[in-house]
């Protein structure tokens, strides 16, 4: 009698308990953004292939580097349209060489050297939310009649593949002016309105969109390694959440009350899978939208071995701006309410 209790319990707990939880591990072990060194913004964050690490400021239009440890090594970089300037630069990306590569938010990104001298521009021609493959490869977004599309694009501006896209019906409504002219008017919310997704590491980037739990793997040169998705069901907008959208559109002043009615329509069944995505040298890193978004204080993160494993789903305590093989990297504020980056050792 005692074994068949201990077999029916043993069913019960394994029915009861989730499958594929895991606990992610952080250890905090750096921070900047006090005395010496004071973030305006902190857009981006890599690491070289000797572990030291390099910060864009995109407010200060600056590029800093820092050794292993934390130690200024370098700062370059100032707002402007010569050599060496910036203007809205968003990613940057460290060649084999030491070569550092800042991509602005659109059309080129400047190449300096490994001490920050500017060496040249690459002008891409068009083209939103640029990001380096390599030296004639580029990621991209476009606006088409329909909406957004994905693109890797060359020099000249020839596309060269397309991924996935969003329909320009689920984020903006169209309407016409008193002088008889097309107006576009946008609302955007991770929870529910689609968007495109885009990260690199290295020799590696993943593609995908929010509103579809399906991401493809690609390397340097394009090539699609794998496509990797998982069956599962995207989370209903409670009553409660959706009151709160509601309100968020009725807070927009530049909308009118016709157009807050037409958004409020907008407001699907659904939530989006995807609110943003990360790969780092073993893994890729989907973090999902939260199941509660108005009480749950961390976010589910699915994560993958680069082969297109599903390892597991762990939480986490808000979206990181890079993971490296060793490192997780966070913007934070202090009490001060100074900007932070700060560094953590994670394992899983």
């Amino acid at each position: 009698m005692k074994t068949k209790i201990f077999i029916i319990l043993v069913f019960w707990v394994s029915i009861l308990m989730p499958k594929n939880i895991i606990k992610l591990d952080l250890t905090r072990q750096l921070e900047l953004g006090k005395n010496d060194i004071f973030f305006e913004s902190i857009e981006h964050v890599t690491e070289d292939h000797t572990g030291k690490f390099y910060v864009l400021d995109k407010r200060a239009y600056k590029v800093y580097k820092f050794s292993k440890d934390g130690s200024l090594m370098l700062k370059f970089g100032n707002k402007g349209q010569g050599p060496g300037d910036f203007i809205s630069p968003h990613k940057i990306h460290i060649n084999d060489d030491g070569g550092i590569i800042v991509c602005e938010l659109s059309n080129f990104v400047s190449v300096f050297g490994k001490h920050g001298k500017f060496r040249h521009w690459i002008k891409e021609p068009t083209g939103i939310d640029l990001h380096y493959l390599n030296n004639n490869l580029f990621y991209v977004w476009t606006w088409t009649p329909e909406g957004k599309k994905q693109s890797l694009v060359n020099r000249s501006g020839k596309t060269k593949k397309t991924f996935y896209s969003v329909s320009r019906k689920d984020f903006s409504i169209n309407v016409t002016d008193e002088k008889g002219n097309a107006v576009m008017f946008n609302f955007f919310t991770e929870e529910y309105s689609p968007f495109l997704l885009f990260d690199r590491y290295r020799d590696h980037s993943v593609i995908g969109v929010s509103n579809k739990y399906e991401f493809v793997l690609i390397n340097e040169n394009g090539d699609i390694l794998r496509k990797i998705s998982r069956d599962i069901k995207p989370g209903t907008i409670s009553k409660k959440e959706k009151e709160c959208f509601k309100d968020v559109i009725n807070s927009k002043k530049h909308l009118t009350d016709t157009l807050k009615k037409k958004f409020i329509r907008k407001i699907p069944r659904h939530k989006n899978y995807i609110r943003h995505i990360l790969i780092s040298e073993k893994h890729i890193w989907i973090f999902r939208i939260k199941e509660n978004v108005l009480t749950d204080k961390v976010i589910p993160v699915d994560i993958y071995s680069l082969e297109g494993k599903f390892i597991g789903t762990a939480k986490i305590k808000d979206v990181p701006i890079f993971i490296s093989t060793k490192y997780i990297y966070f913007s934070e504020s202090d009490k001060d309410d100074d900007l932070l980056l700060v560094r953590y050792n994670y394992n899983i």
